[in-house]
Protein backbone atom coordinates (compact mmCIF):
# COMPACT_ATOMS: atom_id res chain seq x y z
CA UNK A 1 0.00 0.00 0.00
CA UNK A 2 1.12 3.53 -0.88
CA UNK A 3 -0.28 6.94 -0.04
CA UNK A 4 -1.59 8.17 -2.62
CA UNK A 5 -0.65 12.04 -2.51
CA UNK A 6 3.12 10.59 -2.90
CA UNK A 7 2.71 9.09 -6.72
CA UNK A 8 2.84 11.37 -9.54
CA UNK A 9 0.75 11.12 -12.33
CA UNK A 10 2.45 10.39 -16.01
CA UNK A 11 -0.50 11.10 -17.69
CA UNK A 12 -4.03 12.74 -17.00
CA UNK A 13 -7.38 11.03 -16.82
CA UNK A 14 -10.22 10.32 -18.87
CA UNK A 15 -13.19 12.14 -17.10
CA UNK A 16 -15.81 9.56 -18.51
CA UNK A 17 -13.35 6.84 -17.09
CA UNK A 18 -12.83 8.01 -13.77
CA UNK A 19 -16.78 8.70 -13.11
CA UNK A 20 -17.40 5.10 -13.95
CA UNK A 21 -14.61 3.32 -11.83
CA UNK A 22 -15.58 5.82 -8.37
CA UNK A 23 -18.53 4.75 -8.96
CA UNK A 24 -18.00 0.85 -9.46
CA UNK A 25 -15.18 0.96 -6.80
CA UNK A 26 -17.90 2.60 -4.39
CA UNK A 27 -20.13 -0.28 -4.98
CA UNK A 28 -17.93 -3.87 -4.62
CA UNK A 29 -14.79 -2.19 -3.21
CA UNK A 30 -12.28 -4.38 -5.19
CA UNK A 31 -8.85 -3.37 -6.04
CA UNK A 32 -6.47 -3.94 -8.71
CA UNK A 33 -2.98 -3.04 -7.61
CA UNK A 34 -1.35 0.17 -9.77
CA UNK A 35 2.42 -0.10 -10.77
CA UNK A 36 4.58 2.37 -9.64
CA UNK A 37 8.23 3.13 -10.95
CA UNK A 38 10.73 2.11 -8.07
CA UNK A 39 11.97 5.89 -7.74
CA UNK A 40 11.84 7.69 -4.45
CA UNK A 41 9.00 9.45 -5.70
CA UNK A 42 6.77 6.69 -7.41
CA UNK A 43 5.19 7.87 -11.01
CA UNK A 44 1.98 5.52 -11.83
CA UNK A 45 3.15 3.37 -15.23
CA UNK A 46 -0.42 1.83 -15.03
CA UNK A 47 -3.75 2.43 -12.72
CA UNK A 48 -4.02 6.16 -12.35
CA UNK A 49 -7.71 5.85 -12.93
CA UNK A 50 -7.83 3.30 -10.11
CA UNK A 51 -5.37 6.07 -7.99
CA UNK A 52 -7.24 8.68 -8.95
CA UNK A 53 -10.68 7.22 -7.43
CA UNK A 54 -9.47 6.06 -4.46
CA UNK A 55 -8.51 9.67 -3.56
CA UNK A 56 -11.85 11.03 -4.60
CA UNK A 57 -12.92 8.35 -2.40
CA UNK A 58 -11.08 10.02 0.67
CA UNK A 59 -8.91 7.16 0.98
CA UNK A 60 -5.37 8.00 1.86
CA UNK A 61 -3.65 4.60 0.49
CA UNK A 62 -3.74 2.38 -3.21
CA UNK A 63 -2.31 -1.03 -3.85
CA UNK A 64 0.82 -1.09 -5.68
CA UNK A 65 3.15 -3.17 -6.97
CA UNK A 66 6.65 -1.57 -7.86
CA UNK A 67 8.11 -2.16 -10.85
CA UNK A 68 11.55 -1.32 -11.72
CA UNK A 69 12.29 0.96 -14.92
CA UNK A 70 15.77 1.06 -16.39
CA UNK A 71 16.41 4.69 -17.06
CA UNK A 72 17.21 4.30 -21.03
CA UNK A 73 14.02 1.98 -21.91
CA UNK A 74 12.23 3.34 -24.71
CA UNK A 75 8.84 3.35 -23.50
CA UNK A 76 6.19 2.50 -26.04
CA UNK A 77 2.87 4.09 -27.53
CA UNK A 78 -0.03 2.93 -28.06
CA UNK A 79 -1.98 3.34 -31.60
CA UNK A 80 -4.98 5.19 -31.58
CA UNK A 81 -7.09 4.64 -34.86
CA UNK A 82 -9.80 6.48 -36.45
CA UNK A 83 -12.53 6.66 -39.39
CA UNK A 84 -10.72 9.83 -40.41
CA UNK A 85 -7.93 11.31 -39.93
CA UNK A 86 -7.60 13.92 -37.37
CA UNK A 87 -5.66 17.02 -38.94
CA UNK A 88 -2.46 17.72 -37.39
CA UNK A 89 -1.47 21.16 -37.66
CA UNK A 90 1.15 23.77 -36.01
CA UNK A 91 3.95 21.25 -35.31
CA UNK A 92 7.92 21.05 -37.15
CA UNK A 93 8.96 19.97 -39.95
CA UNK A 94 12.34 17.85 -38.31
CA UNK A 95 13.62 16.58 -34.89
CA UNK A 96 12.00 14.67 -32.77
CA UNK A 97 9.50 12.60 -34.18
CA UNK A 98 6.45 12.38 -31.94
CA UNK A 99 4.21 10.11 -33.67
CA UNK A 100 3.23 8.72 -37.39
CA UNK A 101 0.29 9.76 -38.93
CA UNK A 102 -0.82 6.80 -41.10
CA UNK A 103 -3.89 7.86 -44.01
CA UNK A 104 -4.57 6.34 -47.20
CA UNK A 105 -2.20 3.88 -46.77
CA UNK A 106 0.77 6.87 -46.35
CA UNK A 107 2.58 7.19 -43.01
CA UNK A 108 4.39 10.09 -42.76
CA UNK A 109 6.19 11.92 -39.57
CA UNK A 110 5.11 14.29 -37.21
CA UNK A 111 7.95 16.13 -35.59
CA UNK A 112 8.07 18.04 -32.10
CA UNK A 113 7.74 21.68 -31.85
CA UNK A 114 11.39 22.26 -31.03
CA UNK A 115 14.32 20.23 -28.93
CA UNK A 116 13.32 21.42 -25.56
CA UNK A 117 12.00 19.22 -23.15
CA UNK A 118 8.98 21.80 -22.78
CA UNK A 119 8.38 21.97 -26.70
CA UNK A 120 8.51 18.09 -26.35
CA UNK A 121 5.76 18.14 -24.36
CA UNK A 122 3.60 20.80 -25.83
CA UNK A 123 3.98 18.98 -28.77
CA UNK A 124 2.30 15.51 -27.52
CA UNK A 125 -0.55 17.94 -26.24
CA UNK A 126 -1.02 19.80 -29.81
CA UNK A 127 -1.27 16.08 -31.46
CA UNK A 128 -3.58 14.61 -28.95
CA UNK A 129 -5.81 18.33 -28.86
CA UNK A 130 -6.24 17.81 -32.64
CA UNK A 131 -8.46 15.25 -32.42
CA UNK A 132 -9.82 16.01 -28.56
CA UNK A 133 -13.39 14.80 -28.20
CA UNK A 134 -12.95 12.56 -31.43
CA UNK A 135 -13.66 8.96 -30.87
CA UNK A 136 -10.75 6.77 -31.31
CA UNK A 137 -9.44 2.87 -30.76
CA UNK A 138 -6.34 2.45 -28.98
CA UNK A 139 -4.18 -0.19 -30.48
CA UNK A 140 -0.86 -2.19 -30.32
CA UNK A 141 -0.94 -2.16 -33.79
CA UNK A 142 -1.10 0.48 -37.27
CA UNK A 143 -4.09 -1.49 -38.92
CA UNK A 144 -4.81 -1.36 -42.57
CA UNK A 145 -8.37 -0.38 -42.94
CA UNK A 146 -8.41 3.08 -40.42
CA UNK A 147 -6.12 6.20 -40.47
CA UNK A 148 -4.05 6.19 -36.90
CA UNK A 149 -1.41 7.86 -34.89
CA UNK A 150 1.67 6.13 -33.97
CA UNK A 151 2.99 7.39 -30.99
CA UNK A 152 6.26 7.94 -30.49
CA UNK A 153 7.85 8.40 -27.11
CA UNK A 154 11.88 9.13 -25.87
CA UNK A 155 13.32 6.83 -22.77
CA UNK A 156 11.66 6.82 -19.38
CA UNK A 157 14.64 8.93 -18.17
CA UNK A 158 12.91 11.72 -20.43
CA UNK A 159 9.27 10.92 -20.05
CA UNK A 160 10.01 10.86 -16.12
CA UNK A 161 11.55 13.99 -16.25
CA UNK A 162 8.55 15.61 -18.56
CA UNK A 163 6.14 14.32 -16.20
CA UNK A 164 8.04 15.07 -12.79
CA UNK A 165 8.55 18.20 -13.95
CA UNK A 166 5.90 19.76 -16.63
CA UNK A 167 2.89 17.57 -15.43
CA UNK A 168 1.32 14.61 -16.94
CA UNK A 169 1.18 13.52 -20.39
CA UNK A 170 -2.40 13.24 -22.57
CA UNK A 171 -4.31 9.33 -21.83
CA UNK A 172 -3.21 6.99 -23.07
CA UNK A 173 -0.08 7.87 -25.01
CA UNK A 174 2.31 5.34 -23.19
CA UNK A 175 2.22 1.24 -23.18
CA UNK A 176 3.65 0.15 -19.84
CA UNK A 177 1.75 -3.38 -20.24
CA UNK A 178 4.96 -5.30 -21.92
CA UNK A 179 7.34 -3.67 -19.40
CA UNK A 180 5.48 -5.04 -16.57
CA UNK A 181 4.57 -8.42 -17.75
CA UNK A 182 8.39 -8.22 -18.19
CA UNK A 183 9.29 -7.08 -14.71
CA UNK A 184 6.35 -8.05 -12.22
CA UNK A 185 5.72 -11.37 -12.68
CA UNK A 186 3.34 -11.97 -9.76
CA UNK A 187 1.41 -8.85 -11.13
Amino acid sequence: MLPVDSLVWHEVCESARLQKLVADIRVDRVRVPVHVTSDACPVILDGAHRSRATDLLGEALVPAHVVPVPCDFLVPGWVHAFEVPPLIAGLGSEGFVVGFLTSGGVRRPVYALGTSLSALFDSYWTVANSYAGRPYARLDFVPEDRASFEWRLPSWRVVREMTTTLGPLPAGVTRFGPLIAARCPSC
